[in-house]
């Protein structure tokens, strides 16, 4: 194996959410992280990786350095590295990223879009619109018989 798929594999000092957990919204951090249980909601770890174990399952987006996924995902996937869906893993939605490897065997539901460029990988970013701008309508003058 390479350096770069041992670092992915080491889960020293790495967050784990385990079998019996369930989290219901975002999940976000500055560490990598290993689901062995359920998350409904986005995951969102920009510059770090991702595990995702068999039995784990995410109903969400996911965006992250690098992923190796042996679960379930339902939800879109960006990595600003490699994605790597592993022969018993299940994905729903698109996938973007650098790097894309799918292992014979998986069952992928989705479309692909491969860069280089973080930016292009990357979600489109939320609008900020003010809270109160409603839009106006042209006030009506009163009619008087």
């Amino acid at each position: 194996r390479s350096g770069r798929q041992d670092r992915l594999e080491d889960t020293e000092g790495t967050a784990t959410i385990g079998p019996t957990h369930y989290i219901n919204g975002q999940v976000s951090g500055e560490e990598d992280l290993v689901i062995k249980g359920y998350i409904k909601g986005r995951v969102d770890l920009k510059v770090h990786n991702l595990i995702v174990e068999k039995g784990g399952r995410v109903d969400g987006d996911i965006i992250v350095q690098d992923l190796v996924l042996r679960g379930s995902v339902n939800g879109n996937i960006f990595a600003a590295g490699k994605v790597i869906v592993a022969p018993e893993a299940h994905v729903r939605g698109d996938i973007s990223a650098a790097r894309i490897s799918i292992s014979e065997g998986a069952v992928f539901k989705g479309s692909i879009k491969m860069e280089e460029d973080l930016e292009k990988v990357s979600p489109p970013r939320e609008k900020s619109e003010p809270a109160s701008s409603p839009a106006k309508e042209p006030r009506k003058k009163d009619a008087k018989a």
